[in-house]
């Protein structure tokens, strides 16, 4: 039986595919398996990686017994959130850049002056 998955995904992180930034998000879809394999209920592929140009990281979620899943949604929800905040903050900032650099230059030189 071919595996199924809820998400199986690789991107890129910047947009240009040479650089080494990446995300990988694997779930394997295990409802046949759980049907059909009962022996196979231990394990089922469960993937996060996360790259930068120099560092990799790779999170591990457990779904083993019932703390564990409540501990994985848990793991999963704060950074789902904490990402979301710091894009936030990011957008915010790339504002704030934008508008400064609109300011000619000699109006900003000027104003620091006085």
């Amino acid at each position: 039986m071919a595996k199924k998955y809820h998400v199986e995904r690789r991107e890129f992180l910047n947009k240009f595919s040479n650089m080494r930034a990446y995300v990988i998000a694997v779930v394997e879809d295990a409802r046949e398996k759980h049907v059909c394999c009962k022996d196979s209920d231990d394990w089922h592929e469960i993937t996060l990686k996360i790259a930068d140009c120099s560092e990799e990281i790779e999170l591990y979620f457990d779904l083993r017994t019932v703390e564990e899943r409540e501990n994985s949604l848990h793991k999963i929800r704060t950074l789902a959130e904490v990402i979301n905040e710091f894009k936030r903050a990011i957008e915010a900032e790339a504002e704030v850049i934008n508008a400064r650099e609109l300011i000619p230059k000699h109006a900003r030189v000027s104003a620091a002056v006085h």
